[in-house]
């Protein structure tokens, strides 16, 4: 009986060790994570070029066919990046619209086709200027865009002033 009593402490001894070390590696993966993330406190992950960085050069057209690149940017540009199969672009389609119509300057819609229904999304954007391009596209390697929906601020020289994850883009 002391022997049966003996190995069931060991044993549970060894769950134990095992299962702490199983919990360590948890925290540790999740640590990593984090830090990639931004990590806790610090917001959401940058989804564009940072403030203060030079847009790329591209050159576009809008679906009315004006031309657009970022020497033709004056003064300040309010930029709006979408992807149709993306649940919060269309949540934040009439914000951008609203932003776009108090913007002083100019604003612009990029949207991504990516296989999603484009229409709901263009009906969404009226009377916005709108890009449409493929997945990596110029502009949206221009301004360096890792996911969406992304907002940015661009003054004149086409240096980024804010980006933000919503619209009004925080200053």
């Amino acid at each position: 009986m002391t022997t049966a009593l003996l190995v069931a402490v060991v044993l549970l001894a060894a769950l134990t060790v095992l299962n702490l070390v199983l919990v360590l590696g948890v925290v540790r993966r999740l640590r990593t994570f984090e830090h990639r993330a931004g990590g806790p406190g610090e917001g959401p992950p940058a989804l564009t070029a940072p403030v203060g960085e030079r847009v790329g050069d591209f050159t576009a057209s809008t679906v009315d066919d004006r031309g657009l690149s970022r020497a033709a940017l004056a003064g300040t540009t309010l930029f709006g990046f979408f992807s149709p199969n993306c649940p919060a672009c269309h949540e934040r389609l009439g914000d951008f619209r609203i932003a776009a119509a108090r913007h002083s300057g100019d604003a612009y819609a990029v949207v991504v086709r990516d296989g999603g229904a484009l229409e709901p999304v263009l009906a969404g954007l009226a009377d916005t200027p709108v890009v449409l391009e493929e997945p990596d596209g110029p502009v949206a390697r221009a301004f360096g865009v890792s996911g969406f929906p992304a907002f940015v601020l661009v003054r004149e020289g086409g240096v980024i002033e804010s980006t933000g994850l919503q619209v009004p883009v925080p200053a």
